[in-house]
């Protein structure tokens, strides 16, 4: 067991920045004093198996490692975010900010997105686009609650000021790591889909779904200008890179890559998503994003004519969402 417990402290510190020190950690995560700490990470003071629970789930390692089970058995996973309501959605975006905050401060991070749908973090603040988002996520029947609870018309929705602030720590959590992106040409019809059911089934009216296709062609707009110069963040060296696939499958899974650690989150219905830090899990998800990326055509930076020609497609399918809801009447009346 001697050999076990060294093993499952050295992967604990490998996932720790080069200036944290491993007692001190310890010490912090189990509430003991620092002399505990060091007398269990050197075998002088047995780790009881609820302290090594601890440190599993805090630092999700799997206790495969301590009991020495098959590795190719068994993975933690675990279920991370759920947001059916404002506090959920909230509590969303913080434990998203700890996660991109953590891997910001880690060598070579970077952020890998599979974008089955536009990222959150493109929604422009304050925007009836960006409520709008925020209102499909808690109210659209993605799941069996919402399809029996009672419907909330869009002008009679409301975002708490608490859920404001942790979107906009979001937003600028993301412009502070590296992140490669791959859509296809069905990213954006999520959006579309989800402002003509609504018009049609008078959750918003005629006017706001017409507003809402301009701000979406605006946010298009905006997302097409930052990747052109590869940036979110004009100001920062950060890098933000696109690739298109017709072949790709995309699933909105995420990536949170660095030199030391690794974490894949995988949505597993439209509003929840399932954590998995077992290493092995990540470099093949990496793998296959690589080879995505070898099967996509490069969208930013200098390649202009394929931007041009993929986001001329999105404009295309906005246009004509805009102009079925804007004839709506007149096709009424024939």
């Amino acid at each position: 067991m001697k050999k076990e417990v060294e093993q499952f402290f050295c992967q604990i510190k490998q996932k720790l920045p080069k200036n944290i020190s491993l007692v001190e950690e310890i010490a912090s995560v189990l509430d003991i004093n620092y002399d505990a700490a060091y007398r269990r990470i050197n075998n002088k003071t047995e780790l009881s198996f609820k302290e090594a629970l601890c440190l599993a789930k805090f630092y999700k390692i799997s206790l495969n490692t301590i009991y020495s089970f098959k590795e190719n058995e068994s993975i933690i996973v675990q279920k991370d975010y759920n947001f059916q309501t404002n506090n959920t959605l909230e509590s969303f975006f913080i434990k998203s900010n700890k996660l991109i905050n953590h891997f910001g401060k880690l060598e070579n991070s970077e952020i890998l997105y599979t974008a089955k749908d536009i990222p959150l973090y493109y929604f422009p603040q304050n925007s009836l686009i960006q409520k709008f988002k925020i209102y499909s996520l808690l109210n659209l029947p993605y799941s069996k609650e919402n399809i029996n609870k009672r419907e909330v018309t869009f002008e009679a929705f409301s975002i708490s000021s608490n859920l404001i602030y942790e979107s906009i720590c979001f937003k600028n959590a993301f412009k502070k790591v590296n992140c490669t992106e791959i859509w296809n040409d069905n990213t954006i019809n999520s959006n579309l889909y989800e402002i003509y059911y609504c018009f049609k089934i008078k959750l918003i009216n005629q006017e706001q779904a017409i507003q809402l296709c301009d701000e979406l062609k605006l946010m298009t707009k905006s997302i097409e200008n930052k990747i052109k110069n590869e940036s979110l963040n004009k100001n920062s060296n950060v890098k933000s890179k696109m690739y298109y696939s017709k072949l790709a499958s995309l699933d909105n899974a995420v990536i949170f890559n660095s030199k030391k650690t690794k974490t894949l989150l995988i949505p597993y219905i439209q509003t929840s998503y399932l954590r998995i830090d077992d290493e092995l899990i990540c470099e093949e998800t990496i793998r296959s994003f690589n080879k995505k990326i070898q099967l996509s055509k490069k969208v930013s930076g200098d390649a202009e004519i394929e931007r041009k020609i993929f986001f001329s497609s999105m404009y295309q399918k906005i246009n004509s969402i805009y102009n079925q809801i804007k004839n709506e009447d007149t096709i009424f009346t024939l």
